[in-house]
């Protein structure tokens, strides 16, 4: 959302303010739609260090790009800002399969956390470069520091126990159990509904059968479903 409020000062009046907008959100996007067929084979710590590196370092080469609105700068901004994209998506699909290990009150305060960061990240913006009077490059550079906060929770505030645990024992993919009746898919073959109630990785292998590769393909042919009648 920093980003986002920042949009204007980041490409000038001269660049379609979508432009940010597309670069801030498909790459949250594919992320989301892509990563669940593999992520769950990356430690939370491993993940948390990752999304931590590409949000500080998008910001910072946001920060560090000369205020000069040519296409170079624009374009080096645009990097940046693909990688905290990046950052966003994945940390938020993490961070709500963490919810799983702490109950029903983790889930509420997973959704009161994203909907406050966007209100609270606009706010300090405008604090931050109206009220105070910081530079757009000071601000985004004093922000570049606040994904610190995502290693404080997970690694000193966060308790572990059940996390290690599980990790320990091997991170899987289970199918749920159900007490309600299988419906007949809507579609037949094609429809991602169609293997509903059965998991689509498990402990390194699928349902359908071949390579994780090869059923990760499968499965994102399939979510056409979701978009294309």
């Amino acid at each position: 959302m920093i980003i986002l409020s920042a949009a204007l000062d980041l490409v000038g009046p001269n660049v379609p303010k979508g432009v940010v907008l597309l670069a801030d959100v498909i790459p949250s996007f594919l992320t989301k739609l892509c990563a669940p067929y593999f992520i769950h084979k990356v430690p939370y710590s491993v993940r948390i260090w990752i999304f931590v590196a590409l949000s500080a370092g998008g910001m910072l080469l946001i920060a560090l790009t000369p205020d000069a609105l040519d296409k170079a700068s624009i374009g080096t901004k645009m990097v940046g800002i693909l990688l905290a994209s990046l950052s966003s998506g994945g940390g938020e699909l993490s961070f709500l399969g963490l919810t799983h290990y702490y109950g029903h009150f983790s889930l509420a305060a997973w959704g009161s956390g994203t909907g406050g960061a966007g209100l609270i990240g606009a706010g300090a913006y405008v604090l931050a470069t109206t009220t105070i009077g910081l530079s757009v490059q000071t601000s985004l550079f004093a922000f570049s520091f606040l994904p610190v906060i995502m290693l404080i929770s997970f690694f000193l505030i966060l308790p572990r126990d059940a996390l290690r645990a599980s990790e320990a024992n091997g991170s899987r993919y289970e199918v749920v159990a159900t007490d309600e009746p299988e419906e007949e898919p809507l579609n037949d073959e094609g429809s991602l509904l169609s293997q509903s109630g059965r998991s689509f990785v498990s402990a390194g292998h699928s349902p359908f059968g071949g390579s994780m590769w090869e059923n990760f393909r499968r499965n994102l042919a399939r979510s056409r479903g979701l978009f294309l009648p």
